[in-house]
């Protein structure tokens, strides 16, 4: 049986009217009444997207990673000290994450007052900004992150990223495909603010401000302020976070320089050692002393001489120093790094390679 919203969706225009109306629902705030609409359309609809939206209430919906998003943020503020703190965190659904599951990271951004006056406080300017295909803020984030995750709605978008639903026939009822589609996207933002808001207002900001909730590259597109001015109480998690973070930091940095400096002793010593045939020896020696211009070009350490052309012990202190160089980036000691030995004297200097 063909339904009303089938028929309406046939006649011209109709999609995009259902658009406006759906923007305009959402920006009244009125969540209970499109909650019940879509609940009512979504009974009538037999579909499987239609299946998985109604098996979503919102107590079955949540927004996860508060703690992560407030060690982001801190993060962020001292990167961006000069630019001052940090007024409104939007949050999109991204069609850029693969949902895990059924949990679907969000962008995360973080944006201060040269992009827009978020800290005016004044909801309605932002509002009405955000209304606009192209708001004001629009790539003036200070940080991009993946901070919060939205667990219960992955499975409905991967279900709706596989479905086709096709055209409308000019003129006739819309398809049960399309509607389940339609129907499918606006559950999906529905359910995404309404869990947004809740989450944030429930689990608090670091301090008071605007929250963005928006949408990148999913359909409908559709973005809407709120304020939350529930601030988070620090109980010490963030600063275990971030020491956490700064550990995880630095044995990744460290495993890093080990990996480039084995590859690096290997490339050398298969020029030393002559271990290709004599026809791809030459091509390999040339490639490796480019290699070596840009680590001295990028690095500023060394003569600039090819790798092969110095001893042993000068190619040692070479990595010595890359070493060091590194330590001091990531904030370690770097003369906690052992220097190399000087090569011995005797019977085994003549057994050295020549500096």
């Amino acid at each position: 049986m063909t339904t009303q919203l089938q028929q309406w969706l046939g006649e011209t225009n109709a999609l995009r009217e259902f658009d406006r109306w759906f923007d305009a629902i959402m920006r009244s705030g009125n969540f209970e009444e499109l909650d019940a609409f879509l609940t009512e359309e979504l009974l009538a609809h037999p579909h499987p997207i239609t299946s998985l939206c109604l098996a979503r209430p919102l107590s079955t919906v949540r927004v996860t990673g508060w703690d992560n998003l407030a060690a982001d943020m801190l993060r962020d503020e001292d990167r961006h000290a000069a630019a001052g703190p940090v007024t409104a965190i939007g949050a999109d659904l991204s069609a850029h994450n693969e949902p895990d599951d059924d949990a679907w990271t969000l962008e995360v951004n973080f944006y201060d007052d040269e992009a827009f006056p978020f800290g005016d406080g004044d909801l309605d300017a932002v509002n009405a900004a955000a209304a606009d295909t192209s708001t004001p803020w629009q790539g003036e984030f200070r940080d991009i992150m993946g901070s919060l995750t939205v667990v219960g709605l992955g499975r409905i978008y991967t279900a709706i990223s596989a479905h086709v639903p096709g055209r409308i026939p000019f003129g006739e009822p819309a398809p049960v495909d399309l509607v389940a589609d339609r129907l499918g996207r606006y559950f999906l933002t529905l359910r995404f603010h309404q869990a947004l808001v809740r989450d944030a207002r429930h689990e608090g900001l670091p301090r008071a401000m605007v929250l963005l909730a928006g949408a990148h590259d999913v359909d409908p597109w559709f973005e809407a302020a709120y304020w939350c001015e529930t601030e988070r109480s620090d109980d010490g998690k963030i600063a275990s976070i971030l020491d956490a973070r700064d550990e995880a930091n630095r044995a990744r940095f460290q495993a890093e320089t080990d990996l480039k400096i084995a590859e690096w002793r290997d490339r050398r010593n298969v020029i030393i050692r002559r271990q290709l045939r004599a026809d791809k020896h030459p091509a390999f020696v040339e490639l490796s002393a480019a290699q070596d211009a840009l680590f001295h070009s990028m690095t500023g350490l060394g003569d600039g001489r090819p790798s092969h052309e110095l001893s042993d012990h000068d190619y040692e202190m070479l990595l010595y120093a890359w070493q060091r160089q590194r330590a001091e980036k990531i904030g370690d000691d770097p003369d906690a790094i052992p220097l190399p030995e000087k090569p011995r004297g005797g019977l085994f200097g003549l057994f050295s390679r020549a500096s």
